[in-house]
């Protein structure tokens, strides 16, 4: 299993998209940073419901960077994790050699977690980045900004919450990436895995906001699926009042955390089960 692992996340580091991937994460947040810079001193519009969203200021300070990085990634982070996922499955399909990777493998589904643990080990690894380059960018706008340099905010306290806010938000990537990687093994490519794990990713939370606003039963339906129970997880974050959290449309009720929690674990554990399942059942083409 290790020689695996070991094998798959040599191919990540040998492909160019990885390192592509890499650097567009790093890019988003250099760029929403110095558009936050750019209107800093804009006060944002009442919101629904007459909610004041606050001064886009309060996005830049230190105290923030952590969190503010991780609601982005939730985001823009998806999408990128997505098509690493599903790249990293569907490849094999796409260049022929998934027929190779089981022939040199202990069995299929030793490859199939390999693949899971390798892409998981650098979605980390980006977050990790992603974070790296918000810090930089908040001490960057802090200085240039004028604003005060005051590190008293980084207690025991806010680590700790900020480390499972890291934790968090892995949690919340999971299940888009899973159905991205189930669906790059159910059309045995990598394009079906990227574009129904992007798009459902997008058009979900426009679902979820029309479903809301019809009222009755059909409103009750968005706390079953995944972009209400992300939304109601990222809303642990330590972000100024106002601002909102991940995708999914302001008018939505967000459930509680514990049904959030289980939710978005019964559909990791359906989608792997599913991508197992067409994996092990139907002959491998090459």
């Amino acid at each position: 299993m290790y020689r695996l692992i070991r094998a798959e996340l040599f191919k990540l580091r040998k492909r160019p998209m990885t390192r592509i991937l890499l650097l567009v994460l790093a890019g988003i947040m250099v760029l929403f940073y110095l558009l936050l810079f750019a209107i800093s001193r804009v006060d944002l519009p009442a919101g629904p419901g007459g909610q004041h969203m606050g001064n886009l200021g309060d996005l830049l300070g230190l105290p923030v960077a952590l969190p503010f990085g991780m609601s982005l990634m939730t985001t823009f982070g998806s999408v990128l994790a997505v098509i690493l996922t599903a790249s990293a499955m569907g490849s094999e399909y796409n260049w022929r050699t998934i027929r190779t990777a089981v022939v040199s493998s202990e069995s299929r589904s030793k490859l199939l977690a390999a693949k899971l643990i390798a892409v998981g080990i650098y979605i980390l690894g980006g977050m990790i980045l992603g974070l790296a380059a918000g810090v930089i960018m908040s001490l960057i706008t802090t200085a240039i900004g004028g604003y005060k340099f005051d590190f008293g905010f980084a207690t025991g306290g806010y680590l700790w919450n900020q480390f499972l806010q890291f934790w968090r938000t892995f949690y919340v990537l999971l299940p888009y990436v899973l159905f991205g990687f189930m669906f790059s093994i159910v059309g045995r490519s990598a394009m079906p895995g990227i574009a129904l794990g992007i798009g459902v990713f997008f058009l979900e939370s426009i679902v979820t906001t029309f479903m809301t606003l019809a009222g009755g039963w059909i409103a009750r339906i968005p706390d079953y699926l995944p972009t209400a129970n992300v939304r109601a997880i990222n809303a642990l974050a330590d972000l100024p009042s106002g601002f909102s959290t991940g995708m999914g449309g302001g008018f939505v009720e967000l459930p509680g955390i514990a049904h959030a929690t289980i939710t978005l674990a019964v559909y990791n554990v359906l989608f792997i089960a599913v991508a197992f399942h067409f994996f092990h059942r139907r002959d491998v083409t090459g």
